[in-house]
Parts: C-alpha cells; sequence; structure tokens
C-alpha cells in the first residue's frame, strides 16, 4: 500500500523497508524508488505502465492527482467511461448502474486526450478570460485616472467660480460703498447749505434783538415809535422765512436707506454650491465570451454484450472437400480466436 503522501516506495513498504520515491506509477497507484523501478520496467505485468518522476508528479495539480484508476466501490480498474452520467466504469459499475448507458472505451478515449482539441479551446478560452481581465483592470484603471481628472477639474472649476464671485462681490461693494458716500455727501451738502442759511438768519435775528434792546434803552420817544415800525416789518420778513421753512419740507428728516438685492439674501440662504453626483455610461470595453467547447471527437463505443457486435463479410474462401476434411480436423485439435 502506498503512503499517504506517495514519498516513500509501496513496493519497500509493502516488505516494511521505507525507501524514498524516485518514480510514481499512477497505474498501480504509489510510489517506487529506484531499485523497484527498473523491475518495474522489466516485469511483464507493468513494463508499459507509464511511470514518471516524482518530480513531475508533483507539478500535477492535486485536484488531478487525486483522480484514481480504480473504482473504490469494487476496487476494479476502470475499463469504460459513460458520457451520459460523465463517470468512470469499472466492469462491476456497468452491472450495476449503466447498464443502459453508452459507454465509452477508456483506451480510445486517453489517445487523443492530451492533444486534443478540448484542452486548446480550454486554454484559448483562458488565454481569451486572461485577456478578458487585462482588458478590464486597464479599462477600470483609465477610469480611475479619468475620475480623477474630472474630480480635479472640478475643484479648479469651483475654485475659479469662487475667485469670480469674490472678485464680482468686491466690484458691487465697492460701487455701493461709493453709492453711500455720494448720497451722504449729498445729503450733507444739502443739510449744511440749509444750516448756513438758517444760522445768517439767525444773526439777523441776533441783530434785531440788540437793537430794539439799545431803542428802548437810549433811543428818544419819536426815535423808538418809529423804530418799532422798522424792527416789526423786519421781524415779519424773519417769521415769513421761518413759515417758508415748514413749508418747503426743509425740516423734514433724511435718511440713508440701503436695500440689498434678493440676490444676494438668496446667496446667504444657499445651503450648498452644487450638487456631486455619480453616472453611469455604457461600457466601452469589448468582451470576447467563451465559445462553445466542441473538443470532443468522435470516440468509438465498446458493445456491452456480445449480442451488439456485427460481423461484416471481409472475404470468401472456397475450399474442397479434401481441404474441408482436414480443416475441420484442425479445429477439433486448435483454438481460433
Amino acid at each position: 500500500m502506498a503512503s499517504a503522501s506517495g514519498s516513500y516506495c509501496g513496493v519497500c513498504e509493502a516488505q516494511d523497508v521505507v525507501k524514498a520515491a524516485a518514480f510514481w506509477c499512477p497505474e498501480c497507484n504509489e510510489g517506487i524508488c529506484t531499485s523497484c523501478e527498473k523491475h518495474h520496467r522489466a516485469s511483464r505485468g507493468t513494463r508499459k505502465h507509464e511511470v514518471t518522476s516524482m518530480d513531475d508528479y508533483k507539478q500535477i495539480p492535486p485536484i488531478i492527482a487525486s483522480i484514481n484508476q480504480y473504482c473504490p466501490e469494487h476496487d476494479k480498474k476502470y475499463q469504460l467511461y459513460c458520457s451520459q452520467h460523465e463517470q468512470l466504469c469499472c466492469p462491476l459499475c456497468i452491472t450495476t448502474n449503466h447498464k443502459k448507458c453508452d459507454l465509452l472505451a477508456i483506451d480510445e478515449i486517453v489517445k487523443t486526450s492530451r492533444n486534443s482539441a478540448l484542452f486548446e479551446i480550454m486554454e484559448q478560452n483562458l488565454k481569451e478570460m486572461k485577456n478578458n481581465i487585462d482588458r478590464i483592470v486597464e479599462d477600470r484603471r483609465q477610469n480611475l485616472e479619468i475620475i480623477k481628472q474630472q474630480r480635479q477639474g472640478f475643484q479648479t472649476d469651483i475654485k475659479e467660480m469662487r475667485a469670480k464671485i469674490n472678485i464680482h462681490l468686491d466690484k458691487l461693494e465697492q460701487e455701493i460703498q461709493q453709492d453711500l458716500q455720494a448720497a451722504e455727501q449729498k445729503v450733507m451738502s444739502q443739510i449744511n447749505r440749509f444750516v448756513q442759511k438758517v444760522s445768517d438768519h439767525e444773526k439777523t435775528i441776533d441783530e434785531l434783538q440788540n437793537n430794539i434792546a439799545a431803542t428802548k434803552r437810549f433811543a428818544t420817544d419819536l426815535q423808538t415809535f418809529f423804530g418799532g415800525k422798522m424792527f416789526e416789518a423786519k421781524i415779519q420778513e424773519e417769521e415769513k422765512f421761518m413759515t417758508s421753512l415748514i413749508e418747503d419740507s426743509g425740516l423734514q428728516q433724511i435718511h440713508l436707506q440701503c436695500k440689498l438685492d434678493n440676490k444676494m439674501s438668496d446667496i446667504l440662504s444657499m445651503t450648498k454650491i452644487g450638487e456631486i453626483s455619480v453616472t453611469t455610461k455604457p461600457s466601452t470595453i469589448s468582451m470576447t465570451t467563451d465559445r462553445e467547447k466542441q473538443a470532443q471527437k468522435r470516440i468509438p463505443t465498446i458493445s456491452k454484450t456480445i449480442n451488439d457486435i456485427n460481423l461484416t463479410l471481409l472475404k470468401q474462401i472456397e475450399i474442397s472437400k479434401k481441404e474441408n476434411r482436414n480443416w475441420n480436423h484442425g479445429l477439433h485439435n486448435h483454438a481460433i480466436w
């Protein structure tokens, strides 16, 4: 019995001798040392076995190396293949589970399996899939680069827009500041002229007050009488001036007003400059799809019973009666297969 790992010679292990296996026989399903390999190659029962080195055997994928040539249920060598159930069959398997199945001779199948079109198609499909993966990875890498460029472009656009808004707002602010100062200067000039005008009449009134006081104190009665008439006329003029100030709205309160554009309030009410979204577009990558596997070649089927064998006449021979007697005699002494 071969060791679990196949690292030791199965023949020597059966004789309680431990030797490292240098070769592997898949038909015997065991490792063979150098000495036993010579006998194995020379023995009539095993000389046709395809022996491989342990180094080559270890290169076989474990899932492939686990494929045994003997039926685990009946301990018989597989001889047939059931294409219906896709199972290897030993002679006993046929009588139990594959009586009505189409069976193929394993010896005929394996002759061309290594160089069959199936492996070429599988290798081509794997190559195409790998190329697809390479194209997909490259496409995604390019997509990431595009996204990076888009992000950088949008960041630049946002900064430029912010700079333009700042410049525009600075300009608008400067203009409205200038308008505000101009309005203030205009109102100040208007009020100052009004105050100056009133101040001039205040001097006139002060002068009248002083003149009346001096007339009352120092003038003669005649001077006082006629002077009073003169003072009264002057006072009436000043009263008329004071009345005109009220009628001409000269005493109305003047206020500056600043009404900001509603769009400025809209800016302050903004919760975000814009929206970032992710969109998709149809893929531009061209995928190569798997082709249908048509590697199975026509493999001759094996007949299940002798009744399924059809004889074909290859040549007809006529013999004389004497030769016929000799021929019949020969049949009794020899078996013909």
